[in-house]
């Protein structure tokens, strides 16, 4: 087996549902500080890896916004918490063989830890996936792949070894904002933008995703609002900056606090109609 389908197959025995790889040169064009080669100059491959959410899982954060609040725990747990630790175990697992193998490698988490004040992670997972072949860019900023949609979290190790790339998808074109716009209609903070998007080009292909309020974003992450399962309704700036957030959380439930462990939204996910069951 040559190294690409060693790493492949351990990504598989691993409980990941997707593995692919990029070449480093697709991310050409990506923002400074935000190139594999920022965080390891050798940087040759990309890897992207990825878990889907299960269906069960979805149903249960469906019925947590239909009134049945406490169906948001299963989702919490199931549907990050416990996916997130697979995907840092298995990153981890690729990195340990990589570096075995002579290949100095970094596994990059799949959520936390991050920067809270800047409101980002260490790299960008789904712009790995996007290069790494496992499917597009939906309108709600998200990774959407043809079996699952939105529903999948993701991990990446960059390595210095040279793999065999992925071709990038081709295939037919998963979200059609002009048809649809459900992201847009159930967030419920109103971060993501109906017409205003962002344009860029990973390897010879452009994407376009909507342009997201991060700040708002997260107060519905936090379920700092009624309509994300709050327990106390607090306000939502316009453009809501880092010091607001922290104003936010002096006023948060103290119950809600022990259980917010992840998200607490979720629903741009979840009510995705990616992929069409017609």
């Amino acid at each position: 087996m040559s190294l690409t389908e060693k790493i492949k197959d351990l990504a598989k025995t691993s409980e990941m549902d997707y593995v692919g790889v990029a070449s480093v040169d697709r991310f050409a064009q990506a923002p400074t500080s935000w190139r594999p080669g920022d965080l390891l100059k050798s940087c040759r491959s990309v890897i992207s890896i990825g878990v889907k959410i299960p269906e069960g899982v979805r149903q249960a954060n469906q019925l947590a916004y239909g009134g049945l609040r406490h169906g948001i725990y299963v989702y919490q747990a199931y549907g990050y918490v416990l996916l997130n630790e697979k995907l840092n175990t298995a990153a981890f697992r690729l990195t340990r063989h990589l570096e075995k193998e002579g290949h100095v490698s970094v596994p990059i988490p799949s959520s936390a830890p991050s920067d809270a004040y800047e409101n980002r992670g260490v790299f960008s997972n789904r712009h790995a996936a996007v290069a790494a072949g496992l499917g597009e860019f939906g309108w709600n900023t998200l990774l959407v792949t043809p079996e699952a949609g939105p529903r999948l979290r993701l991990a990446t190790v960059l390595t210095e070894a040279e793999l065999e790339p992925d071709p990038m998808y081709s295939g037919k074109r998963l979200c059609n904002r002009e048809k649809c716009g459900v992201c847009v209609k159930v967030c419920p903070v109103q971060a993501i933008s109906k017409d205003r998007g962002v344009r860029l080009k990973i390897g010879d292909r452009t994407f376009e995703y909507a342009r997201l309020n991060k700040g708002r974003c997260r107060y519905g992450i936090g379920g700092l609002t009624a309509k994300a399962l709050g327990r106390v309704d607090i306000p939502v700036p316009e453009n809501p900056q880092p010091e607001d957030y922290l104003e936010a959380l002096k006023l948060e439930s103290p119950w809600q606090k022990m259980e917010r462990v992840a998200s607490m939204c979720g629903r741009c996910i979840i009510y995705c109609p990616i992929p069409s069951k017609k």
